[in-house]
């Protein structure tokens, strides 16, 4: 049986936070945008949680921020000057705001490893070193992780585990920053997971080579289509493998709920595109975002993508 955690860990998205009642003590949020199309619900849950709110860091550029910047516990920092949430937890910043009885955090790796730093700093411990580095390459897809962080990534990655294998990944640096070595148990669902995303990759390089070039459009587009595919796909390396290639990477995939999203994405450096000002969206990376398909369709008109999005069947 695992041990229990220093602080109550729980992993949300944007717009879809829990109950403040259910969520203990003191919360500190961390790596976690406003909702980008209502953030005044955010608000409201923010008002709910009251004086109980101890630290909101997040680098998710927002015009909301701006009613925020006078409230010593938010801290927001564009991503052009943190590309990801853990450089933004010092010491300093945890020491003046926690402590916190609850992390409220993204569920990627950028959002666990902020929640692990947030805890290690809280009980008074170094972080590991290849922490914030890993996060920025992890969160920006640039540069290159460390042996360490790529073990990590890729089983967070493999998409089955949920938040038992985020769970898994906190309690592995929290170990690394006490001195201690992963549990037995943590080792192996860390290697089993690593393993299964060696899999889901070789499928999802598959289903890359496969994508629809959007050609009745000025833009060098692409498009793959996942409405009808039924095993596990990592759309991170599908975005990344078709971004070194192409300017924009246009992804219809099943949401929760069985619904649909659109996924779009870019290399800004290969394409200078930012993708939150090219269909009007806040909120998320400059490089990949969930675009509403009125923006895109207005932005890349072609054909194809048209008949994909009002196709019933999908």
């Amino acid at each position: 049986m695992p041990a229990p955690l220093p602080v109550q860990v729980r992993f949300a998205r944007p717009g879809d936070l829990p109950p403040p009642d259910s969520l203990e003590g003191r919360v500190a949020v961390l790596d976690l945008a406003f909702d980008g199309r209502a953030p005044d619900q955010t608000k409201r849950w923010i008002q709910a949680l009251g004086p109980r709110l101890t630290a909101w860091i997040d680098h998710h550029e927002q015009e909301v921020w701006a009613e925020f910047r006078d409230d010593p516990r938010f801290v927001l920092v564009p991503r052009a000057e943190a590309p990801a949430c853990p450089p933004l937890i010092t010491a300093e910043r945890v020491t003046r705001l926690g402590p916190a009885d609850t992390l409220l955090c993204h569920g990627d790796l950028d959002g666990v490893l902020a929640a692990a730093k947030w805890t290690l700093l809280q009980m008074g411990l170094a972080c590991p070193a290849w922490l914030d580095g890993d996060s920025v390459a992890a969160d920006s897809r640039v540069g290159e992780l460390s042996p360490r962080g790529a073990r990590l990534d890729s089983a967070l990655r493999a998409g089955s585990r949920g938040n038992r294998i985020r769970l898994t990944i906190l309690r592995s640096v929290l170990a690394e920053g006490q001195g201690r070595p992963e549990s037995g148990k943590d080792q192996r669902d860390l290697d089993a997971a690593a393993a299964d995303h060696g899999v889901i990759r070789l499928r999802t390089l598959a289903l890359a080579r496969e994508a629809t070039q959007l050609e009745d459009i000025p833009e060098d587009a692409v498009l793959v289509d996942l409405s009808r595919e039924s095993g596990p796909i990592d759309l991170t390396e599908l975005l990344l493998t078709l971004q070194r290639e192409h300017d924009w990477v246009v992804i219809l995939a099943r949401g929760r709920g069985g619904g649909r999203k659109v996924v779009v994405g870019t290399d800004p450096l290969r394409s200078g595109l930012d993708l939150r000002r090219e269909l009007g969206v806040e909120g998320f990376a400059p490089f990949r975002v969930h675009a509403p398909e009125d923006a895109l369709v207005e932005r890349l008109p072609a054909k194809a993508l048209l008949a994909a999005l009002r196709d019933p069947a999908r």
